[in-house]
């Protein structure tokens, strides 16, 4: 199980980051923010923002940053020491490590990571969440979604708008549809 949650991390984190794509409006009003048409980085800064519209778009947080991230598209962002909120649509990426707070709506096939953060979460069918290193994760799925707990991570996962209780495939591992 360990050895899946670290995988899992390494995607999360090994596509990079940078704001925008073809006509996204980025803003970084906050000292320690910096944003470009392809770039987006808030290092310690109080107020960064990505707002893409229906373009994917990335974003980097860290150093006590306070960040939000919204499209339709695909969103990546990765919040490290930071607190990061936002939503993303189809196959997007989170990342949240190192005493982070997060609070994310991400779409279908999207994926996200709760490293030693505190981590509230919803994502679409066929979602994948992984929390490690005692998080503290709650989790809901829309469709038929995977979230794996280890490392004396906290997990609270529910279904569906009922927020039926998931099942524990295995454990640490829970599961809304099929194991």
């Amino acid at each position: 199980m360990h050895f899946g949650s670290t995988c899992l991390i390494l995607i999360v984190l090994g596509l990079g980051v940078g704001c925008g794509g073809d006509g996204a409006a980025s803003t970084c009003p906050g000292a320690g923010c910096t944003c470009s048409d392809t770039a987006c980085a808030c290092v310690g800064g109080a107020d960064c923002k990505s707002e893409c519209g229906a373009d994917d778009c990335s974003l980097s947080c860290t150093s006590d940053s306070t960040c939000n991230g919204n499209t339709t598209g695909a969103l990546t962002l990765a919040c490290v020491s930071s607190e990061c909120k936002g939503s993303g649509g189809d196959a997007s990426r989170v990342s949240c490590t190192a005493s982070s707070a997060c609070d994310f709506k991400l779409g279908a096939e999207s994926v996200a990571a709760c490293v030693s953060s505190t981590c509230k979460l919803q994502v679409g069918g066929a979602g994948r969440v992984s929390c490690s290193d005692s998080s503290n994760c709650n989790v809901k799925c829309n469709g038929d979604c995977l979230t794996a707990c280890s490392g004396g991570a906290e997990c609270a996962v529910t279904c569906g708008d009922a927020g039926s209780p998931a099942t524990a495939c295995s454990p640490g591992v829970f599961a809304c549809g099929p194991c």
